[in-house]
C-alpha cells in the first residue's frame, strides 16, 4: 500500500489552530447576536470564550493532529 500522501503528525502548537479559533469565535458571536438577539457586549463575551477554548485546544497543541496508519481501511475512493 502506498501511503505517500500521509501527513506527518503535528507535535506542539499548530499555527492554523489560532485562525480556526478566531473564525469559531466570530461565528459564535454572530450567532449569539442573531439567534439570541443580545447586545454587542454579551455576544463579544460569547465569542471571546469560544475563541479561548478553541485557541487552547487547537493553537496551543491541546489536540493531537495525526492521521492514523489504518485511515484508509473501510473507505473506498480508489487511491489504493
Amino acid at each position: 500500500m502506498d501511503h505517500s500522501h500521509d501527513h506527518a503528525p503535528i507535535s506542539g502548537p499548530w499555527a492554523g489552530g489560532w485562525a480556526i479559533a478566531l473564525l469559531a469565535g466570530l461565528f459564535a458571536a454572530a450567532l449569539a447576536r442573531v439567534i439570541g438577539q443580545v447586545d454587542v457586549t454579551p455576544a463579544a463575551l460569547v465569542g471571546a470564550v469560544v475563541f479561548g477554548v478553541y485557541g487552547v485546544l487547537l493553537g496551543s497543541g491541546g489536540v493531537e493532529l495525526t492521521v492514523s496508519e489504518g485511515h484508509g481501511d473501510g473507505h473506498d475512493h480508489g487511491h489504493h
